[in-house]
């Protein structure tokens, strides 16, 4: 019986098997399919309604970081518009801003190229538009470490100090007359690129060719800030129906024109630098050295035009924000000078080394940065596929933003945060933060893969730019305009935030003439 009974039981073990895992596998596809079905299902963040094929562009006006920080104030931290055709998504907040830029960067690594940038086919070789991938890596290796490391900075710290020193002595040359600030500083900042990437000076303000090439930049920049429909109807591309497109090509060739001629002298004057042994390399040889089959001399031409673009714009618009702020706040103004007094002293001009005892100073520089970032909005990524964050669908090829202007004003982060206070970075937690990307409270550089890799030369420059120009001058309000008076509106124009009108200041020298 025993054995009757273990055969009966042998034998129907399978179907035994069988009706358990057919309903478990049943339970497990059923659960799998809901799950993905739940996935696709998972809602954008909530926004505004939008209107039939606008959307809600109406509702950006003029001043879009002022517009998305009030809305989202109403829809959240993380909210969904759509702009023309695309669906923008959009980060008011730190928390936000480092689960998009930290924890899902990956996924985030790539740009939304705007129209302007696509201009002959410049983006495809971009540092600031380009695609994620080998040949982007490989831009980014050759410039962090041949121009914005640590050690070829401090290898270049000479012709930082003396682009700033001749700055100097050409504003005590006219001192007594206005001085427009961000003209100077953006002049500086020319020269300084130049010496870095060619060994010489590209603007000459006697020269009227120099002047020309600045011009050319400002266009390019200009161009880049108007708000452009194609970049919101892509199927009006080829309309052009702003000139955007047209007018940047024109400017575009132009400066392609400048760059490849200190190519072709450098490459006629090679053999003999070798013969007399000038071995000491700037950018330009680096470049020339690191040429593939991939990146040719047109990649070369595109890099140095770019770094000439974006290296100028932001620096200059930050100096002019901060000479701004310290004008028209004299109590902070004295403070940072006695600082430069007591490190420096009034018988000698600033020095780089002179920076790391400048605490007031770093703080006023943060400041500066919480106050009026240079990208308010950053520089848009694009998702390069579907995720999920905080329970809502980021959906593929959608744009992505980060407001650091609105975090920068967010009341329940800083203390009174319309008021320019350096000191808050001077005590508590604030003391803490830092801009290199890792404190999502103040990144006015981005953060992540696609940080700004010029960082390290910006906030050098930025720093002795600002003391030189606070050390060496006092700086008197043109018509008898009281600090009170001064004009702090900012403009939007494309990316950047600007200072909506110039600030002008006459110069009065404060150290020995001798010194100049």
């Amino acid at each position: 019986m025993s054995i009757l009974s273990c055969t009966v039981s042998m034998d129907i073990s399978p179907l035994s098997w069988y009706s358990v895992l057919l309903p478990a596998g049943s339970l497990i596809l059923f659960f799998f399919l809901w799950r993905r079905q739940r996935r696709t299902r998972l809602p954008l963040p909530p926004g505004p309604p939008a209107w039939p094929i606008v959307g809600n562009l109406f509702q950006l006006g003029k001043r879009p970081h002022e517009s998305l920080y009030a809305l989202s104030l109403q829809y959240g931290p993380l909210m969904a518009l759509r702009l023309g055709i695309k669906t923008t998504v959009v980060a008011s907040s730190p928390a936000m801003a480092k689960d998009l830029l930290k924890t899902h960067d990956h996924l985030l690594a790539g740009r939304t190229v705007i129209e302007a940038a696509k201009s002959l086919s410049h983006h495809k070789s971009s540092l600031a538009w380009g695609e994620y991938g080998p040949y982007w890596r490989n831009l980014r290796r050759i410039s962090t470490v041949e121009l914005f490391s640590p050690k070829r900075l401090e290898a270049l710290q000479h012709l930082r100090r003396n682009q700033v020193f001749q700055t100097t002595r050409l504003i005590f040359e006219d001192w007594g007359k206005f001085v427009d600030i961000a003209h100077t500083v953006f002049c500086t900042s020319l020269n300084l690129l130049g010496n870095m990437i060619f060994s010489t000076d590209v603007f000459d303000p006697h020269n009227p060719a120099s002047a020309e090439l600045k011009d050319i930049v400002w266009e390019i920049l200009k161009l880049g800030g108007i708000p452009n429909s194609v970049d919101f109807f892509p199927f009006l591309r080829f309309l052009d129906p702003q000139g955007v497109s047209r007018g940047t090509a024109k400017h575009l060739k132009a400066m392609y024109e400048f760059s490849d001629a200190f190519i072709q002298k450098r490459l006629a004057t090679t053999s003999q630098r070798i013969e007399r042994n000038e071995v000491e390399k700037d950018f330009l040889d680096v470049l020339l050295d690191s040429r593939s089959e991939d990146f040719t001399f047109v990649g070369i031409r595109n890099l140095i035009v770019e770094l000439f673009l974006a290296g100028t714009e932001t620096s200059t618009t930050t100096i002019e924000w901060g000479m701004a702020e310290f004008i028209r706040n004299p109590i902070k103004l004295n403070r940072v000078r006695q600082e430069l007094d007591e490190v420096v002293g009034c018988k000698r001009r600033v020095e780089e080394s002179d920076l790391d005892r400048l605490p007031y100073l770093h703080a006023a520089v943060k400041e500066i940065f919480r106050l009026h970032p240079a990208g308010p909005l950053l520089v848009p990524r694009k998702a390069g596929s579907s995720f999920e964050i905080g329970g809502f669908l980021i959906p593929k090829d959608s744009e992505v933003m980060v407001n650091v202007w609105g975090i920068g004003r967010d009341p329940s982060i800083w203390k009174n945060p319309l008021e320019f206070m350096p000191e808050r970075f001077l005590e508590g937690e604030s003391s803490k933060i830092e801009y290199g990307g890792q404190n999502f409270e103040l990144i006015p550089f981005g953060a992540g893969r696609r940080i700004c890799p010029g960082l390290p030369l910006a906030s050098r420059m930025i720093h002795l730019v600002l003391a030189s120009l606070l050390h060496s001058f006092e700086w008197i309000l043109p018509d008898g305009m009281s600090c009170e008076e001064m004009d702090m509106s900012d403009e939007f124009a494309g990316l950047a935030l600007k200072k909506a009108t110039g600030l002008q200041a006459i110069p009065v020298p404060r150290l020995p003439h001798d010194i100049y």
